[in-house]
């Protein structure tokens, strides 16, 4: 049995605890020969960790004392570390071999920085180093030092997981126009606003923006602002907003960066066009007219209101929106490549 200990800073549930999650699952399923437990901050995590049936060690905060903790509780084979805090922790506190698995492609990549710099000593330390798109490595000012430890793995996508999720939804109210992500400057969220604004002024819209974070306030008071009240919905956070977005029409993306951008993969399962800025991952999800990758926000507006008033242009987005999640649906590949990294191949 080998024992894998995947470190997240984190203790709320986004995009990398979802990657965490879904690959520890998928593991637990194919192979019989692993154990693998989640560790981070203990909070609202620990509720979706329960209902996943995942094992959890949770800790004070993420430092170098608790992960030597946990490291010698559980004696571990390897780490799995998400993100960029988790990987420079784990890779100082511990002989222990680390995986570096980088999900969002940060501004402060490409320049020299403190973060930047931390993050390029501790590269030294890692077996591996995944990232979700070519654009994580490729934009790391010290990215060509670790050429050959690097891997591009994208993210795992399970089409029967997203489409059961929408199906067991509590709320599956629809709107024309789903926002979902974190109220954060990478997200964009005013953009957003702004956006709706200009197409709301050339057709009726609906719309809803799922998520919570720290630009709630300026959210809010931009939608006050431009008068959108009537029009845009916040839900803040919810546990599964699967079928609210099944319910819906568009996803629309306004992202500043991404890694990967895997709500763009979960729209196109469920038969959603996607709106989007062509950022880290999304352009290697859309490839086709399934979605409209737009570079400012009039060019946006156009394709909102395209797409909402031509049911011979919707129809056929949403067709190939289904074709394309098809295409990326590889969860049985993502496993058998996390398994090859696990053993050291």
């Amino acid at each position: 049995m080998k024992t894998v200990l995947h470190i997240l800073n984190t203790n709320t549930y986004s995009g990398a605890e979802n990657v965490a999650i879904t690959v520890i699952r998928a593991m637990q399923r194919l192979y019989s020969d692993y154990r693998l437990i989640y560790v981070s901050p203990d909070g609202p995590i620990r509720e979706r960790l329960v209902a996943e049936g995942v094992e959890f060690e949770p800790v004070e905060k993420l430092s170098r004392r608790e992960i030597k903790r946990a490291v010698g509780k559980y004696s571990p084979d390897l780490i799995h570390a998400h993100d960029f805090t988790a990987s420079i922790v784990s890779a100082f506190s511990t002989r222990v071999p680390v995986i570096s698995h980088i999900h969002n492609n940060c501004p402060w990549l490409k320049r020299l920085c403190v973060k930047s710099l931390a993050y390029g000593v501790s590269c030294f330390r890692y077996r591996k180093m995944l990232g979700v798109s070519p654009s994580v490595f490729d934009e790391f000012i010290f990215g060509k030092f670790f050429k050959k430890k690097c891997e591009v793995i994208g993210n795992p996508i399970d089409l029967a997981k997203i489409r059961t999720a929408a199906e067991r939804a509590e709320i599956k109210s629809g709107y024309d126009i789903v926002f979902l992500g974190r109220l954060t400057e990478q997200k964009n969220p005013i953009r957003f606003v702004e956006i709706i604004g200009e197409a709301a002024k050339r057709i009726p819209i609906s719309a809803v923006m799922i998520g919570d974070g720290e630009l709630r306030a300026d959210t809010e008071k931009k939608i006050s602002e431009l008068g959108l009240s009537d029009t845009i919905k916040l839900t803040g956070f919810v546990d599964n907003p699967h079928g609210i977005l099944a319910a819906s029409r568009l996803l629309v993306m306004t992202s500043e960066w991404e890694g990967y951008g895997l709500v763009a993969a979960e729209a196109l399962a469920l038969g959603k066009p996607v709106v989007a800025t062509p950022v880290g991952g999304i352009p290697t999800i859309l490839v086709g007219r399934e979605g409209r990758l737009c570079t400012d926000g009039a060019e946006m507006a156009d394709a909102i209101v395209s797409l909402l008033t031509s049911d011979e242009e919707y129809t056929s987005a949403s067709r190939l929106a289904l074709k394309r999640a098809s295409e990326i649906d590889n969860l049985g590949e993502y496993a058998e490549k996390i398994n090859q990294f696990y053993s050291g191949e």
